[in-house]
């Protein structure tokens, strides 16, 4: 179906009760920018559009809007519907309380600029070489290196924008507010913010949908993406591009995931 296809049905999905929110996007106060809508009145229902301007990926506002069990209907790009999926089986919601309706787009573009975003580019042309940026970084030397990402990390004003948008950030209890861990503190200084980026990285290694959301929402331009996508080909290179090693675990094993090793 075409987008107004998809709208259509939404509306119909709507009204006849098989759902009981649509979350899709709406514009605001004549701006040119797409906001995310939350549609739970059926005179709501004529706010709801799509056009080159719907950037956002809806996917995980889904975790808190199907708590008890209320039905949701979504709209989904296909870079939306990875992060989607990868909810799903971190089970962090019950894919029966959820209908997509997924969109094909045309790229997505800021509405300041107009110019159309970066992380459009390689899912619209599939010759792009999507790491050629993590290829000029690896032929740095570790020096020049080292420079480069301190000098991006220390940008970060730990505002929680990158995990608060990530499908894959969705732990209940984010490590980094989690009082009974002991793993960092929220001083705003260049060792803190790069081990805050790091390990939410590594965070989620093996989840990540590389949606991009992390790196458009950054208000101080941290190409947060570079980071992803090394961590993505390193993994396809050690393991494959299909299995998702990093999430598999053997109910069997004998290690402890609860008690501390080491020192600090």
């Amino acid at each position: 179906m075409g987008k107004i296809e998809m709208i259509l049905k939404a509306k119909e999905d709507f009204i006849s009760k098989k759902i009981d929110m649509i979350i899709g996007w709406k514009k605001e106060d004549d701006s040119i920018e797409s906001i995310p809508a939350f549609i739970d009145e059926e005179a709501e229902l004529d706010t709801l559009i799509f056009d080159e301007y719907c950037v956002n990926n809806l996917a995980k506002y889904l975790i808190e809007q199907t708590q008890g069990g209320k039905k949701v209907g979504v709209f989904l790009k296909k870079c939306d519907r990875k992060g989607f999926d990868q909810i799903i089986i971190d089970n962090r919601l019950s894919k029966e309380n959820v209908i997509v309706y997924e969109i094909i787009c045309d790229g997505m573009k800021d509405f300041v600029t107009g110019e159309i975003f970066k992380k459009c580019e390689t899912c619209l042309d599939e010759n792009l070489d999507k790491y050629a940026e993590v290829k000029e970084i690896e032929n740095m030397s570790y020096d020049e290196r080292y420079e480069y990402w301190m000098g991006e990390l220390s940008k970060c004003i730990r505002c929680n924008a990158c995990r608060n948008i990530c499908p894959a950030c969705n732990c209940e209890t984010c490590v980094f507010e989690n009082k009974d861990e002991d793993v960092l503190g929220k001083a705003n200084n260049e060792s803190e913010t790069g081990f805050y980026q790091i390990i939410r990285a590594y965070h989620v290694a093996g989840r990540c949908s590389d949606c991009g959301e992390c790196e458009r929402i950054c208000p101080v331009g941290i190409p947060l993406g570079k980071i992803n996508r090394k961590i993505i080909k390193d993994l396809e290179e050690l393991y494959g591009a299909e299995e998702d090693s990093l999430s598999n675990f053997d109910i069997e094993d004998k290690d402890s995931f609860s008690d501390k090793k080491g020192g600090k």
